[in-house]
């Protein structure tokens, strides 16, 4: 019966957590939305920063072994972020509001003494790291975008999707994962039919670039370009003529 209780209340705190904050949440809040005494609580756990900790670590920790439990020697970057998106979400529907406990708390890490958070969450974002490093080191995905940005605006588009989805998310994983992929992978892959040009590293004196190699450009497109340039520039000293007639 206990141990019931103890999950009923860190549901009924998630959820006021993830709606108004830890902050915002009071320990009477929670005994409330559970219907016990405030004092009651106090029974299984010894704080709300106890509540709010075991809540983030029993998610995390849950998400990195699932990671870990991916894994699948050989596989592609695209297959390994691809099945780190539907672990992700997966894990989001058996922990609710953790996610967006999370990414509210953004200094979560650091206001719980001993570092359990920090460390677990540094674990999982080392699996995203290294699944998009292993697509860069073999040419999968592009070389000139920053890995730790791509990393950081796919991690942060999944929760954010969580956040936005939480009421159909276990409906709508299966489409909610394709649509992400799609658009951050499609996007990253190699093999576009225009290459852009890279963004130029600084030199040891960071006095320019240290590659100032050429671009692949569309020749076709730049020759489009200048016809519309001289034919603006042709209908500007026409308007001047009729100004001055």
């Amino acid at each position: 019966m206990a141990s019931t209780r103890r999950e009923e209340i860190l549901f009924h705190a998630a959820k006021l957590f993830s709606e108004k904050g830890v902050a915002g949440t009071t320990v009477r809040d929670i005994a409330d939305e559970v219907g016990i005494l405030s004092g009651s609580l106090y029974h299984y756990f010894g704080s709300k920063d106890a509540i709010v900790c075991e809540i983030v670590l029993a998610y995390v920790d849950d998400l990195n072994e699932r990671y870990e439990a991916a894994l699948v020697p050989g596989e592609s970057g695209r297959e390994r972020l691809d099945r780190m998106v539907t672990v992700a979400f997966d894990a989001a529907v058996d922990h609710p509001f953790a996610t967006e406990i999370y990414q509210n708390e953004c200094a979560l890490g650091a206001q719980f003494g001993d570092g359990r958070i920090a460390n677990a969450v540094r674990r999982a974002n080392d699996y995203w790291a290294d699944a998009i490093d292993g697509g860069v080191a073999s040419g999968e995905f592009r070389g000139d975008l920053d890995p730790r940005q791509f990393h950081r605006m796919l991690r942060e588009s999944v929760w954010s999707t969580v956040r936005f989805n939480r009421a159909t998310l276990a409906a709508d994983a299966e489409r909610l994962r394709h649509d992400l992929i799609a658009v951050f992978l499609d996007g990253c892959a190699t093999g576009g039919r225009v290459a852009s040009a890279p963004i130029p590293a600084a030199s040891p004196s960071g006095s320019g670039p240290a590659d100032e190699s050429a671009v692949a450009v569309d020749v076709s497109e730049i020759a489009e370009l200048r016809r519309d340039v001289r034919e603006l520039k042709e209908a500007i000293r026409e308007l001047r003529a009729l100004r001055g007639g």
